[in-house]
């Protein structure tokens, strides 16, 4: 369990959701999501489920919003991961817990 700690940097609050990111990028770039959801080329309901973290980025929308505004795809991936991850974890944690280290 300790290398997934690691990993989740031991935080005892969510991390923010990329959609959140997202938000604060349209905001102070003063584009709006139907705006973005065209230079995209996805729906706006696509960009507006993503900003309130209903949709997660998938490596289609990481490539897209890599490209648009040009930090790469990766950073979309991990901050999708580091949500994920902290989800699992808190959502299964005894389970997580039983599984055996084997090295």
């Amino acid at each position: 369990m300790d290398n997934w700690q690691d990993i989740t940097d031991d935080r005892l609050v969510r991390p923010i959701h990329p959609g959140e990111v997202i938000a604060d990028i349209l905001d102070d770039l003063d584009i709006n999501t139907a705006t973005f959801a065209v230079i995209l080329g996805v729906s706006n309901q696509t960009i507006q489920e993503i900003i309130h973290g209903q949709r997660a980025i998938t490596v289609d929308i990481a490539i897209r919003l890599g490209k648009a505004l040009g930090n790469g795809e990766r950073l979309w991936l991990n901050l999708q991961q580091k949500v994920e991850l902290w989800d699992a974890l808190q959502s299964h944690k005894e389970e997580y817990e039983q599984v055996m280290t084997l090295v």
